[in-house]
């Protein structure tokens, strides 16, 4: 049996509601006119009968548009809570199948590897770089798990507020990641250093290691930037590659869970670590953009945060 979608539901019940207030209002409308006709016939009293007469037919027209009116706003409210869930709903679902999609590959791999080391296949003394690129595979796990859990919190509203500094957001993140010295990350935080934002507890955290990631991954053995920069209200912090580039075409579905376009290559994961990062930072007031002036000439990702009051 085919489901009913919720909004028909709505509207049906709007039609009946809005049908029964006008019976209702033409009912009472016609019993108004024959106590008019009544009154005339027994006391022939019609100018104040008349007068009574128009008296009710106000009266009848004034609450029959007031709760005519009062029903639309409900129901107005109703739909609109109907639509926000649907859209709630929607996204949970192509978040679900999206990390479904993005975890077998992670877990394919490290499965492999742990087959080929029992089963003898692979000699331990030859593991070294297939163990680093488990590890590399269990850290994606682990990203991917904390984004998701980040970003259901700052959606739910349950990721308390902070207010740090941009330089006190960026420390800690750069400072886990100087264990990868390897990726090569400049940072430049310019005049927006000492910039206040408030913002859910990991929400920066989240955005910027996959900004970083997706940046490492596209630029291997290349210098990564991230600059920030103070713009009116906001703080603008850009990280720039010099890795594939992608074509202006491909600069919204970089942001699609599985999206990868041209300017994936070899690389491997999905678009899901831009979508979390996108979706995390739109939640706390800001934006997430790519741009890229082609293939082969890098790129650059934007995050704009509004900034405290008094920043």
């Amino acid at each position: 049996m085919k489901r009913v979608h919720p909004r028909a539901w709505l509207l049906l019940t709007l039609t009946l509601l809005v049908a029964l207030l006008s019976w209702w209002s033409v009912l009472l409308h016609r019993l108004a006119t024959e106590s008019y006709e009544q009154s005339v016939t027994f006391y022939g009293v019609e100018a104040e009968a008349t007068q009574r007469l128009e008296r009710r037919k106000h009266m009848i027209a004034g609450e029959s548009a007031a709760l005519i009116a009062a029903t639309i706003v409900l129901l107005g409210l109703g739909w609109r809570s109907t639509v926000v869930e649907a859209r709630q709903a929607e996204r949970l679902r192509v978040l679900f199948a999206a990390s479904t999609h993005e975890l077998k590959t992670p877990i394919a791999g490290v499965r492999a590897l742990l087959e080929s080391l029992q089963s003898g296949v692979l000699p331990l003394e030859a593991a070294g770089p297939h163990l680093a690129r488990g590890l590399d595979a269990c850290d994606r796990l682990q990203r991917l798990a904390e984004g998701m859990l980040v970003r259901q919190a700052v959606l739910a509203g349950e990721s308390p507020q902070e207010s740090r500094t941009l330089a006190e957001w960026i420390a800690p993140i750069m400072e886990r990641r100087s264990l990868h010295p390897q990726e090569g990350v400049e940072v430049d935080l310019g005049n927006a250093a000492s910039c206040r934002l408030d913002l859910p507890g990991e929400a920066l955290r989240v955005i910027v290691d996959n900004l970083l990631d997706n940046a490492t991954k596209y630029a291997p053995g290349k210098q990564v930037r991230l600059v920030a920069r103070r713009e009116g209200a906001h703080v603008v912090v850009d990280v720039v590659d010099q890795g594939n580039g992608f074509a202006a075409e491909d600069a919204e579905r970089l942001f699609e869970p599985w999206a990868r376009g041209r300017r994936a290559g070899s690389a491997q994961g999905t678009g899901l670590g831009l979508y979390l990062a996108r979706s995390i930072a739109r939640e706390a007031g800001g934006d997430l953009r790519a741009s890229s002036a082609g293939p082969g000439c890098g790129a650059t990702f934007r995050v704009t945060l509004p900034a405290s009051e008094g920043f």
